[in-house]
């Protein structure tokens, strides 16, 4: 079966070799930049695929050989994939894996004990409505109470709006520090589009009376539309960010309006948070890479004619010799 660098078209470009006699020698290389491809009709279709799992320490060449009994269609195996650079698409063998993490992360205990996200679990209010979603990934440093961040993001719920006043009543998901009458706070996604923009705190509502943080502010819509707005309901959950410097609570627990109890119920971290080590990170980016397709055997002809198609140079350029060499023009001569 054809190899694929066999594939592959010459080119000929002006020698760079100092020994030469003339200024009219060529070099001929493999022309790198014409890259076999599958037909787009194929590689979108997953009936010419079958899914493998690629085991252990199993190179392209060796699961070529197990499918197709030959070991040199390991580029079927990676154009099937779209896998451009292997030692990063590819799983790396076990000793490699560990000496690039030792030398990503700088010692064992860093890979195998610190904490690279934290994933959220499902919250449930007491009527079964969905509050949080599972699997959302949370910073390492969600739940650091001793450093200051630029930005604080949470999600929160729009409670009330006074039609009167125009003030929107805003819970916070968690409370924060430092957040004061006058801070600039950048709300989206809400359903009603005069909620979502760029606001000033007008008013802070409720202050926890243990940790003096901010349970709830009020901001003013004055300034942002001049429309009656009917506002159905209260409890919709929008994304919350305060651009000012301030603390994330010590105090780490999920909060939300429930209102079938008529009360604010409060989750600790520990609850809905699940903490992810550098290495069960790393871990699980490799056993990705494992889950690959294989071209059935029965359109290995079909990838070999459209293959030799693809790499044959078509006449017409000037630097076309034959469909299997182009020539550089050489501007010594012209020189």
């Amino acid at each position: 079966m054809p190899s694929y660098f066999r594939q592959v078209p010459d080119f000929d470009y002006v020698s760079r070799d100092s020994n030469q006699r003339q200024i009219s020698e060529y070099a001929t290389v493999k022309n790198l930049f014409r890259r076999g491809k599958l037909r787009d009709d194929i590689f979108g279709n997953l009936s010419f695929f079958t899914k493998y799992q690629i085991i252990g320490d199993e190179r392209p060449d060796n699961v070529a050989y197990k499918i197709y009994n030959d070991e040199t269609l390991d580029w079927v195996v990676l154009l099937s994939n779209n896998i451009l650079n292997i030692q990063t698409e590819w799983p790396l063998p076990q000793s490699v894996f560990d000496e690039v993490m030792l030398e990503k992360y700088g010692s064992y205990e860093e890979l195998y004990n610190g904490i690279h996200h934290y994933e959220t679990k499902e919250i449930r209010d007491s009527a079964g409505n969905l509050i949080f979603s599972p699997g959302i990934q949370m910073p390492s440093t969600w739940k650091s109470g001793n450093g200051l961040v630029q930005s604080f993001k949470s999600q929160v719920q729009i409670l009330s709006y006074d039609i009167t006043t125009k003030k929107v009543s805003i819970l916070l998901s968690e409370s924060i520090e430092n957040l004061t009458k006058g801070s600039e706070v950048t709300i989206s996604n809400s359903s009603n589009s005069a909620f979502n923009g760029i606001f000033t705190v007008a008013e802070i509502e409720t202050i926890d009376p243990n940790t003096k943080e901010v349970l709830a502010f009020n901001i003013d819509l004055n300034a942002n539309t001049t429309e009656n707005i009917v506002f159905i309901g209260g409890g919709e959950y929008v994304e919350f960010i305060s651009t000012a410097p301030m603390k994330l609570s010590t105090s780490y627990y999920y909060q939300y309006y429930d209102s079938n109890l008529d009360s604010i119920v409060r989750i600790p971290s520990s609850s809905f948070l699940t903490p992810v080590t550098n290495y069960e990170y790393e871990i699980k980016l490799e056993d990705d890479k494992r889950n690959i397709f294989i071209l059935k055997p029965g359109y290995l002809n079909v990838v070999f004619n459209d293959l030799e198609e693809i790499m044959k140079y078509k006449k017409g350029s000037t630097q076309y010799v034959s469909r299997t060499l182009k020539r550089g023009d050489n501007i010594r001569l012209y020189s």
